[in-house]
């Protein structure tokens, strides 16, 4: 019974990162890229680090919070 439900949700979760896009920036990501001084811009300001570090802090973000809903619905934090 729990192997049965556990193939229904792969199935469910795996049809619905099927229908949804990969990435809602890529076409404006892609046109940055034809940019003719992006690289040299990149030299000096390192935009694609401060991206990744960025999107490091917004996980780190989002988990924390994730943990903090999670702790106070079961009870662990008030």
């Amino acid at each position: 019974m729990i192997l049965w439900m556990k193939q229904m949700l792969n199935a469910l979760l795996s049809v619905l990162l099927h229908l949804l896009p990969l990435s809602p920036f890529a076409d404006a990501i892609d046109n940055l890229t034809q940019l003719p001084y992006l690289a040299y811009l990149n030299y000096f300001v390192p935009v694609g680090t401060f991206i990744k570090i960025g999107e490091a802090w917004l996980a780190a973000i989002a988990l924390f919070y994730l943990y903090s809903v999670l702790a106070r619905w079961i009870k662990l934090i008030e």
